[in-house]
């Protein structure tokens, strides 16, 4: 069933294990949300759901997790430890291409969040196709220091988390007031404020993009902030919030494909036992 209602996608690297976990849940149950928003590694959580790839996420990140032309920790001094673009490549009987045809078909809307490089603001893209899309969550993802800026319509751009961890503020923006947001750290988590090395290292790295910069320094500051608004929001039946009930022991760029595996299978368990609640939620 269709809701009009927003899902909201939270990224985390390969915490988005959870978040695949989530979704092929509501694909199972016939779950579908009008808008759909992702950040990072939300943002390639958010096109499988919309093109109902049923498993695509977990797939390649379980299966796939050791190809050195997707991932290579000797590639971080050029800035390419993730090859976004093996994503969106052929390869092979085990792997799921990307079903645009069935994206474009859908009747969700899509949206990938960016942070805009030359001023640390957040760049909105809806309902991209084709090499624009590859484009838009390329840089959506695009992780500070272990990749390079990617080029989109709005100029060079990274990891919409910088900018917008948990946009539900986005779908706000929209016009929804049925909002579901999916988080891949547990409930109690919250960010330490940035090191003194942390903020030298941003404002040496970016020292031509000082706006950007002072926004990845006060990133979890902002997260923060963005907890209290969606915990709020939960209480007063605005929000319905999923996140992991344990804190998640998965990396960034984890090599352990049995907690990968874990993770994603952690995620399908946890939104079973929400989903008569969110059902509730949704059609109240």
């Amino acid at each position: 069933m269709l809701y009009n209602a927003a899902l909201v996608l939270e990224g985390g690297a390969f915490r988005g294990q959870y978040t695949a976990g989530v979704c092929d849940t509501f694909l199972a149950n016939h779950i579908e949300f009008s808008s759909v928003i992702g950040v990072s590694a939300g943002s390639l959580n958010g096109v499988n759901f919309v093109a109902k790839q049923y498993g695509r996420g977990a797939n390649i990140n379980i299966n796939h997790r050791h190809d050195h032309e997707y991932i290579s920790m000797a590639r971080l001094f050029k800035r390419k430890v993730i090859n976004m673009n093996y994503l969106f490549e052929d390869h092979g009987l085990s792997w799921q291409n990307f079903d645009e045809r069935a994206y474009i078909r859908s009747a969700s809307h899509f949206t990938a969040v960016a942070t805009k490089l030359q001023d640390g603001k957040k760049a909105l893209f809806t309902d991209f196709t084709g090499k624009k899309l590859t484009q838009v969550l390329i840089a959506s993802c695009s992780m500070p220091f272990m990749m390079d800026p990617a080029p989109t319509p709005d100029g060079l751009c990274l990891d919409g988390g910088i900018a917008d961890s948990i946009p539900f503020d986005v779908a706000q923006e929209q016009g929804y007031d049925k909002i579901v947001v999916v988080r891949t750290r547990d409930i109690n988590y919250r960010k330490k404020p940035s090191s003194r090395p942390v903020q030298q290292l941003y404002r040496h790295y970016f020292k031509d993009y000082p706006e950007f910069a002072e926004a990845g320094i006060r990133r979890p500051e902002v997260y923060n902030q963005q907890i209290a608004q969606i915990e709020h929001l939960e209480q007063t039946g605005q929000i319905f919030n999923i996140a992991p009930q344990h804190p998640v022991k998965v990396g960034r760029v984890e090599s352990n494909v049995k907690k990968i595996r874990q993770l994603y299978e952690t995620g399908q368990r946890e939104t079973k036992q929400l989903l008569p609640k969110l059902i509730d939620y949704l059609n109240a």
